[in-house]
């Protein structure tokens, strides 16, 4: 995998709070990828001209200057992502990564207490009606 992917992907992950991460090269073909909590980056050596994807942060349809493109080409993707062809069904290669957002057991211990206090009071709102 080429160094600047791979700093790239550190610097993004960092950048947004993760301080650990795993990821792998993933094939997607036309159709609807769930990429919640995930990012996906595309790093196909090709793509068809009438290719545009669609995610939650970012449309691409800039597919037929792909070829041109040397970094800019590594585009970000997260959410529900749609890759729309309507000429070719080829598999686009991607990498996939995954933050590991585990918390400290003190934070985690924050959070579930929020979390109980929520859901009682929402139990509570609920049965008033």
């Amino acid at each position: 995998m080429d160094s600047f992917l791979l700093a790239y992907i550190a610097q993004r992950m960092r950048e947004m709070g993760f301080k650990d991460y795993t990821f792998e090269p993933v094939r997607v073909q036309s159709g609807q990828v769930d990429a919640t909590n995930e990012y996906y980056y595309l790093v196909a050596k090709i793509v068809s001209d009438t290719l545009v994807i669609r995610s939650d942060a970012k449309v691409f349809e800039e597919a037929a200057d792909y070829s041109n493109f040397n970094y800019y080409g590594m585009q970000e993707f997260t959410g529900v992502i749609t890759l729309e062809d309507t000429v070719n069904a080829i598999d686009y290669e991607f990498v996939r990564v995954i933050p590991r957002t585990s918390l400290e057991p003190e934070k985690q211990l924050v959070v579930d207490n929020f979390l109980k206090t929520f859901f009682n009071d929402l139990k509570k709102l609920i049965t008033k009606k």
